[in-house]
């Protein structure tokens, strides 16, 4: 059946995180994207090492929603006592390479120790455990010499093997990076997420920046259509949402960068 899809491509559930809030805001900012009432509405998860919101989710208790396993790992389906589902939640992970380039493992559980391989070798390690990989943009790291591993990473896979990670993270002000507007003229997509930060009220952020597209999609299996769509040539993503201002991303970039030298 031919189905609407809303997707925020790099979501973090950090064990501060208030699970309710998180999903109310993430459905929020999914509805004033929404065209048609019956799209579906899915969070690719970008977990750190450090956290397992994942793995811990069916132990949760939660006010207003709960977490249902599916039949096609490696997803769960979101239900409230009136709805059903509300939302998907596919399992994946941000993995760092010994490169130090960020590397997103979507729609598997496939997990690597950080730096334990090269940028080369954890994407094929991800795609060969069935896995979406995604080059995460950042500030500052595609630049010198990873951004030489970054220009030939875009020579040695295809559009169907690699995509691009584009998140908040990348402020308005930030025109689109020369090599990843290269590579997109190669044929290679974008995938926008929120990338929520480790501090409250960051769950707000959650589906404020997203991308759409539309195919056939099987509730029974919604972890393998939506690889599907995602890998096929044919499928055209749109752009919904926004990124950071300029303002906002100082905040948020000089937060984090707080919290990285404790």
């Amino acid at each position: 059946m031919r189905t609407s899809l809303l997707i925020d491509a790099h979501v973090h559930i950090y064990p501060n995180f208030d699970l309710d809030r998180a999903i109310r805001s993430g459905l929020e900012n999914f509805h004033s994207a929404e065209t048609n009432g019956d799209t579906v509405k899915v969070w690719l998860l970008t977990e750190r090492s450090d956290c397992h919101f994942f793995r811990d989710a069916l132990t949760f208790k939660l006010d207003n929603y709960h977490f249902v396993e599916t039949g096609d790992d490696p997803v769960l389906r979101v239900k409230s006592n009136a709805h059903d589902p509300l939302l998907y939640i596919v399992a994946g992970r941000q993995l760092i390479s010994s490169d130090d380039l960020e590397i997103c493992a979507l729609a598997t559980r496939f997990q690597s120790d950080d730096r334990a391989l090269d940028t080369v070798d954890l994407i094929h390690a991800v795609l060969d455990a069935g896995g979406v990989a995604a080059i995460n943009w950042a500030p500052g790291k595609w630049f010198g010499a990873r951004g030489r591993v970054v220009r030939q990473l875009f020579e040695n896979f295809s559009p169907q093997e690699l995509f691009i990670s584009d998140t908040t993270m990348r402020p308005t002000v930030w025109r689109t990076p020369k090599l990843m507007a290269a590579a997109m003229r190669q044929g290679f997509r974008v995938l926008c997420g929120s990338d929520p930060l480790p501090f409250e009220g960051e769950e707000d952020l959650i589906a404020s920046y997203t991308f759409g597209l539309a195919g056939e999609f099987d509730h029974d299996q919604p972890a393998q259509s939506l690889k599907s769509l995602l890998r096929h040539p044919s499928t055209t993503f749109t752009v919904h949402g926004h990124r950071s201002g300029p303002f906002t991303f100082l905040q948020r970039q000089t937060r984090i960068m707080s919290e990285k030298r404790k």
